[in-house]
């Protein structure tokens, strides 16, 4: 259990509930991300299935991570575009999901989601994919997790850098 900003270990650690992208784990769940600096790792544990085995993501196969909000996937979603960028985060299911409920029911504003979305390389087909988690009451230290997760992430690299026209 985490009371402060680490957990047991002394990693950086953060309780989130997992939206989607890991295979085979249900959406939903309660999970613990934390940064393990000694092996290089992002380990994400399910809370509460322990027949779920950790799954670990090597910070150098990470390329993005961002709060975003439903209004900014809806808006998003219904421009131009399309639903696959914002601010440079593939965004997966998620957006043609949150986009899809937009269209449903009144205009009624009740409350507004917040979501942690993690881009990826895969290391099993070296293609880009997308990690992401509801942000619910529970989640303390936040702020804080972001602020490490993204001194993580790799340089990016200039040669792949999209030049300005």
């Amino acid at each position: 259990m985490i009371f402060g900003k680490k957990d047991k270990d002394g990693n950086i650690a953060v309780n989130i509930m997992l939206n989607e992208g890991i295979p085979n784990w249900m959406g939903g769940s309660n999970v613990r991300l934390d940064l393990d600096d000694s092996n290089s790792q992002l380990r994400i544990e399910s809370r509460i299935n322990k027949k779920y085995p950790p799954a670990l993501l090597k910070y150098s196969q990470l390329t993005a991570a961002e709060v975003v909000t439903e209004q900014e996937i809806r808006t998003k979603s219904k421009s131009v575009v399309g639903r696959a960028v914002i601010g440079g985060l593939l965004l997966g299911s998620l957006g043609a999901t949150i986009g899809g409920i937009s269209g449903i029911g009144s205009k009624q504003k009740i409350s507004e989601k917040q979501y942690l979305v993690i881009n990826y390389i895969s290391s099993v087909d070296s293609e880009p994919k997308v990690l992401s988690f509801e942000i619910v009451g529970a989640t303390l230290h936040l702020s804080d997790f972001i602020i490490a997760l993204k001194s993580k992430l790799p340089a990016p690299n200039p040669e792949l850098a999209t030049p300005y026209l």
